[in-house]
């Protein structure tokens, strides 16, 4: 199933070109698959690194042109100009200014990535929940499953207003937790998901616990709770067999740490 994802499709999935069957399939294996994850997170931080590294070759055009505009144009100054134009600067000269421009370029993508913000590193990160395809071999389909389904967030919450928080089972808060993150909510989605964490500990069970791990980190980040967020990342990061175990890298992890040490 890999194999299907080139570059080319995962770029477009980046880039927010899929259409929502291709991106609902891919973003299925990327829970089950490391690879994928990886593959993806590779892309980005390549993108990203090219992005500094253009920073850096329009400085040395700009430079070049600047130049050579000012020993072409004698009228610019008539003093500078035949200094500029008969003397030769060695190549080693130029090769110190450009290794210079590429370590600045080097070093603000480096700075960018350690100080970013819970809002960048939840839009980078953030994976929608998707309903496991083995799921309903027998087992009923209920409404709320039916409206996640749908992408009727907003109605999820309102044919559940009348049950209280103690009614609904661990699959149905995850559904509304995770509805309530869709529709940008994270003080709502981490009320149902933390029933969840609650249910467990109580009654010694893992009902979605991976699950909760994952989209309760994303609410911190979304709200700015770095101190909440970085816990649970961490959780998830030492954990090997953790659903979510690859999602977040070590200098992801790092860049939290900072924010929380703000």
């Amino acid at each position: 199933m890999e194999n299907k994802y080139d570059d080319r499709f995962l770029l477009h999935y980046l880039d927010g070109m899929l259409d929502p069957s291709e991106k609902q399939l891919l973003e299925q294996e990327m829970e089950k698959s490391q690879v994928i994850r990886e593959r993806l997170y590779l892309m980005r931080f390549t993108i990203r690194a090219i992005k500094f590294k253009g920073y850096k070759s329009s400085v040395n055009e700009i430079q070049h042109d600047f130049l050579q505009h000012r020993i072409e144009n004698k009228s610019f100054t008539s003093v500078s100009t035949p200094k500029l134009e008969g003397k030769e600067r060695p190549m080693q000269f130029w090769t110190k200014i450009a290794a210079s421009l590429l370590f600045l370029c080097t070093l603000g993508y480096v700075l960018w990535l350690f100080q970013a913000d819970g809002a960048q590193l939840y839009e980078s990160n953030f994976i929608s929940y998707e309903i496991a395809l083995e799921r309903g071999a027998g087992l009923q389909e209920n409404q709320l499953e039916s409206l996640y389904i749908n992408g009727e967030f907003k109605q999820m919450f309102q044919v559940s207003a009348e049950k209280t928080l103690e009614e609904f089972e661990s699959f149905e808060l995850l559904l509304l937790g995770t509805a309530a993150l869709e529709l940008n909510n994270p003080e709502e989605a981490i009320w149902y998901l933390q029933q969840i964490d609650s249910d467990n500990t109580e009654n010694q069970t893992d009902d979605y616990q991976d699950e909760v791990d994952f989209f309760m980190a994303m609410s911190y980040l979304k709200q700015g709770a770095y101190e909440q967020a970085l816990r649970l990342v961490q959780k998830m990061r030492s954990e090997e067999q953790h659903k979510y175990h690859s999602n977040f890298s070590w200098a992801e992890e790092y860049s939290i740490r900072l924010q929380n040490m703000l």
